[in-house]
């Protein structure tokens, strides 16, 4: 298990960009969030020696939703009453580190082991729709034994090796703290950083998947997107105008557009 003293014993030179790296702020959830998980089933699963909540929601195919970095799974909360209407059951989860679950330090790769650890012990999902970083999560996942009919990406990032070079250039590092800062990560996550790049991300993809990336999306831009449809061949693709990285989750048609997949995929 990661603990914040651990991380912080890394090189001081780069102990800044490991903790924007691995250290999540936990986001609040809304009135409105926590009327929507009072709803749900609570329970957790361990992961990695923490405790990670999730809730269920309905009968039918479950779908797991999975949330971005400093997010929570309530945040996909708008979701919910669409999929029940659609057939479906629902899974939401807060990542290792993210709203109520334990844990001090996270990542894509944390978040793609909690969904590969509520997956199992709800044996098995149907589909997966995931936010921002929480789509490489499920990527991830995909290549690691999740087993899906389709899957949702909504704004992702497509390669850990350049969240991790963003991350560098953001703090400054020059080109020695940088090499360090890489292998750090690569230590920190425990998977080699191109295992989370494309190709690798769709070497083993099959199953159908929709992604929706926003053209003025300014936090992760749509040529993520592009390469992730480039590279998957039974990707469809829809690009948005207006809404950004976040006010995409509560886009009515981009709701509808996630629902009317699963309900032909899986």
């Amino acid at each position: 298990m990661n603990t914040t003293p651990n991380l912080l014993s890394s090189d001081p030179s780069i102990a800044a960009a490991c903790k924007a790296f691995a250290i999540p702020d936990r986001a609040p959830a809304s009135p409105q969030e926590l009327d929507c998980l009072s709803k749900g089933r609570h329970a957790t699963v361990s992961v990695g020696g923490d405790d990670v909540a999730f809730w269920t929601f309905g009968k039918g195919p479950r779908i797991l939703l999975m949330h971005g970095w400093c997010s929570r799974g309530s945040h996909l909360s708008g979701l919910v009453k669409p999929l029940l209407g659609g057939g479906f059951s629902v899974v939401l989860f807060d990542a290792p580190a993210h709203g109520e679950s334990a844990g001090a330090v996270s990542s894509m790769i944390h978040a793609g082991r909690a969904a590969l650890a509520i997956a199992s012990q709800l044996d098995g999902v149907a589909g997966v729709i995931a936010h921002s970083a929480g789509s490489t999560a499920a990527l991830w996942a995909f290549t690691n034994g999740l087993s899906v009919g389709g899957s949702v990406h909504i704004s992702g990032p497509t390669s850990l090796t350049q969240v991790v070079m963003g991350t560098a250039r953001a703090h400054g590092l020059d080109q020695k703290q940088t090499q360090a800062f890489r292998d750090w990560a690569q230590a920190f996550v425990g998977v080699p950083l191109d295992s989370v790049d494309l190709p690798a991300l769709t070497a083993r993809l099959s199953h159908p998947g929709l992604i929706i990336h926003d053209t003025e999306d300014r936090i992760v831009t749509v040529a993520q997107s592009l390469a992730l449809h480039g590279a998957w061949s039974t990707s469809a693709l829809v690009t948005t105008t207006g809404l950004g990285h976040r006010r995409i989750l509560g886009d009515a048609k981009t709701m509808e557009n996630a629902v009317e997949f699963l309900k032909n995929h899986v």
